[in-house]
C-alpha cells in the first residue's frame, strides 16, 4: 500500500525553499564534528576520541573472519583490523569515562553479507553502551556504505542503525532502522570552501537539509569543503554533523565558539562632530592622547559590527597607520610600544622611559610641564603597568614594579588614576610613594566616587582591582566618568592640558582570545572617545589622538551581521602581532597624522604642537 511507504517530496522542498533565508546557528559544539575517514590519520581514534569529536568513522572489510579497516584493498594490514584500532580503545574508554557519548559511523567497503555478521560478532563487548530507539545509550552505531536494501534492514539487530542517501521508498518499520541520512555535496553546490553560497545555492542545501529534519533523521554532507569558512557555512545553515579531516582545526574552532562570537544587544548612540575646528592650522592648547592597548583595526571593526554600524572613532576623518616595532624586535611589547609615543625613540621591549641602551628619555608629560599645561595619567590597569609608566618612570624592565612605583614622586602628572596600590606602599629609604606623594600635596584616593568628586587638583588614585575589572564583569563607565572628571578639573587651566587615557583591557580580551571582552572593553573607550570629540566641538582648541601601541590576537572577522550586532571573530594568537595600528585625529592639525609613520612620530608630531 502507498500509505506504508515513506514518500517525502524532496523536489517539491527545494522548490518551496526560501532561498535567502538561513537557519539560525543551533548551540553547536566539539560533539557535532565527525572524524571522516578517521583511521586515515597518525592517531586513529584517540585523536578525535581525545579532542572530544562526537562521531568517528572508520571503512571496514572482512578479510578471513575479521573486520579490517582500510580505504581500498591495497591498504589492508593484519596490525590494522577494527578490533584493534577502535573497539578495544572503544572499551578503555568507555569503562573510564561515564559521561562520553560517541557516533561509530562504520562503512562497509563491499559485500554486507559477510561484514554485517563480524560486527554483531566483534562489538558485542559493548553491548551495554549502546544506543538505539527505546535503549538510550552512550554508543552508536551506524552502518553505511554499501548497506543492505531497505527490505533487510530489519533483519539486523536493534542496535545497528544505518546511513542512507535518499528518502523515499521506506516502509515505517524500515524508516526505523535509519540513523542517518548523508547527501553528497556536489549533488547541490559546487563550492570550493572561499567566499559565501548564494542565495539559490542556499535554498538548494537548505531545502536538502529540511527534507531529512522532516523525518526527524539527522542529516550530514559529505565531500564538503574543508575550510572555516565552509564550516560556518555548514552550521548556518542547520547541518547536524560537521566532518572534517582536520581534526585539531575543527576541534578548537568549535571549543573556541563560545569566545569567539558575540552579539550586542543594546547598542549605544555616537556623537556626531561638527568638524568646526577639524583640521585647522592653529594654535593646540589641550591635547588628548587616547590609546588603545592592543587595538587593530579588526577589533575597531568588530565594535562597529556590534554597535550596528556606528563608532565615534569612526567618525574622525584623518587617519593614518603606525608602524609597531621596537628596538629589538618585530613584534613590540606595551613596553617599548608607549615608550615611542611617550618619548620618541624605538627602544628594547620590556623598556619603559629609556632608549636601546638605558638612557632616561623625557616623556610627553615632561614637556607638557614645560608649557605650563596640567597632565593626567587614566587608566584601566596598575599604575606601574607599562602604559602608564612610560610617562613617569625609567626603567629597563617593566617587572620592576616597587622600583617604577618609586619613580612616581618625580613625576609632573597632576591627576593619576589607576590600580596597583600594593605597589606604592613599599618602602624605600624608610618612605613609600604613597607617604611621599602625600608630602608633595597629593591626594590619595582609594574610592572611585570620591576621585569623581574631590575638589583637590593633585590627586594620586588608586583603585581596587574589583573598580578595574572587566567591563562584562559590571564595571560600568569608568573610563568616560573619569575623562569627563579629567576635563572638568583642567577645563581653566590657562595653558591647557595633556591628558593620556587608555583603555587598557582591550588588550586582556585579546590575550584571552576572547571576542565579547575585546568588544566590551572597546565599547567603554570608544564611548570615551564621543565624549572627547565632544569636548574638542566645544572647546575649539583641542586635538583628540586615538591610536594603539600594539594589535593584540591577531583577531580575523570570519562572520558578522551589522544589523543584528553579531560578529564571529577567529584569534591566530594569544600574544601581540606585528600589524600596523592605526592613528585617528580630531581637531587642530588633525591633517598631521595622515599617512603610515613608525609610532615615535606620534610623540614627534605631538611635541611640536606642546607650547
Amino acid at each position: 500500500m502507498k500509505n506504508t511507504t515513506l514518500t517525502i517530496g524532496l523536489t517539491a522542498l527545494l522548490l518551496n525553499a526560501t532561498t535567502a533565508a538561513i537557519a539560525q546557528i543551533k548551540t553547536y559544539t566539539v560533539a557535532d564534528a565527525h572524524s571522516h575517514n578517521d583511521y586515515k590519520n597518525n592517531i586513529p581514534f584517540y585523536r578525535a576520541y581525545e579532542k572530544g569529536f562526537g562521531s568517528i568513522e572508520a571503512d571496514v572489510y572482512a578479510v578471513n573472519g575479521q573486520l579490517m579497516v582500510a580505504h581500498n584493498k591495497s591498504e589492508i594490514s593484519a596490525s590494522r583490523s577494527l578490533k584493534t584500532l577502535y573497539i578495544d580503545p572503544l572499551i578503555e574508554k568507555f569503562n573510564r569515562d561515564g559521561q562520553r557519548n560517541l557516533r561509530l559511523l562504520i562503512e562497509i567497503k563491499e559485500d554486507y553479507k559477510a561484514v554485517l555478521p563480524l560486527i554483531i560478532k566483534e562489538l558485542k563487548p559493548l553491548e551495554k553502551y549502546f544506543s538505539y530507539p527505546g535503549h538510550p545509550g552512550r554508543l552508536s552505531i551506524v552502518m553505511t556504505g554499501a548497506v543492505p536494501p531497505a527490505a533487510q534492514l530489519n533483519n539486523y539487530p536493534d542496535w545497528i542503525l544505518f546511513d542512507v542517501d535518499h528518502l523515499n521508498g521506506f516502509t515505517a518499520a524500515q524508516w526505523k532502522k535509519v540513523g542517518l541520512v548523508s547527501f553528497p555535496f556536489g549533488k547541490y553546490v559546487r563550492w570550493n570552501g572561499k567566499g559565501v553560497l548564494n542565495a539559490e545555492e542556499i535554498g538548494k542545501v537548505k531545502g536538502a537539509i529540511d527534507s531529512v529534519h522532516h523525518t526527524g533523521k539527522l542529516v550530514r554532507f559529505w565531500e564538503t569543503p574543508d575550510t572555516k569558512s565552509s564550516w560556518l557555512a555548514i552550521m548556518r545553515l542547520g547541518v547536524d554533523i560537521i566532518g572534517t579531516d582536520k581534526i585539531e582545526e575543527l576541534g578548537d574552532f568549535l571549543n573556541k565558539k563560545e569566545k569567539s562570537e558575540y552579539t550586542e544587544l543594546q547598542p549605544y548612540s555616537i556623537y556626531h562632530p561638527t568638524y568646526k575646528s577639524d583640521g585647522e592650522v592653529k594654535k593646540v592648547k589641550n591635547i588628548i592622547l587616547c590609546i588603545g592597548d592592543g587595538m587593530g583595526l579588526s577589533q575597531l571593526y568588530a565594535t562597529y559590527s556590534a554597535n550596528r554600524g556606528q563608532l565615534n572613532i569612526f567618525q574622525m576623518l584623518n587617519a593614518g597607520f603606525s608602524v609597531t616595532y621596537s628596538a629589538d624586535a618585530y613584534i613590540t611589547d606595551s613596553a617599548a610600544g608607549a615608550t615611542a609615543f611617550a618619548s620618541g625613540q624605538k627602544t628594547n621591549d620590556r623598556a619603559i622611559g629609556v632608549d636601546a641602551a638605558g638612557k632616561p628619555l623625557r616623556s610627553l608629560a615632561d614637556y607638557s610641564a614645560d608649557a605650563g599645561k596640567k597632565i593626567a595619567d587614566i587608566v584601566l590597569c596598575e599604575l606601574t603597568d607599562a602604559t602608564p609608566a612610560a610617562f613617569y618612570a625609567h626603567e629597563a624592565e617593566r617587572s620592576h614594579a616597587t622600583a617604577i612605583a618609586n619613580q612616581i614622586v618625580s613625576s609632573p602628572v597632576d591627576l593619576f588614576l589607576g590600580s596597583g596600590y600594593n605597589d606604592f606602599t613599599q618602602q624605600l629609604n624608610g618612605q613609600t610613594p604613597v607617604d611621599q606623594m602625600k608630602q608633595r600635596g597629593y591626594t590619595i584616593i582609594r574610592n572611585f566616587d570620591e576621585f569623581l568628586n574631590t575638589p583637590s587638583t593633585k590627586v594620586l588614585a588608586l583603585m581596587d582591582d574589583s573598580v578595574t575589572r572587566p567591563k562584562m564583569q559590571g564595571r560600568g563607565n569608568y573610563l568616560p566618568l573619569a575623562f569627563k572628571k579629567v576635563t572638568q578639573t583642567f577645563k581653566d587651566a590657562p595653558k591647557g592640558f595633556f591628558m593620556m587615557i587608555e583603555g587598557s583591557q582591550i588588550d586582556h580580551g585579546g590575550h584571552a582570545n576572547n571576542l565579547k571582552q575585546v568588544i566590551t572593553e572597546n565599547t567603554d573607550f570608544d564611548r570615551m572617545v564621543g565624549d572627547a570629540l565632544r569636548f574638542a566641538d566645544e572647546d575649539g582648541e583641542t586635538l583628540v589622538i586615538v591610536t594603539a601601541d600594539h594589535e593584540t590576537g591577531g583577531l580575523t572577522l570570519l562572520d558578522g551581521n551589522i544589523g543584528k550586532g553579531y560578529v564571529w571573530g577567529d584569534f591566530s594568537t594569544n600574544d601581540h602581532t606585528g600589524t600596523p595600528v592605526p592613528v585617528f585625529a580630531y581637531g587642530p592639525h588633525s591633517l598631521d597624522f595622515r599617512g603610515v609613520f613608525n609610532n615615535t612620530e606620534i610623540f614627534n608630531k605631538i611635541r611640536a604642537l606642546i607650547k
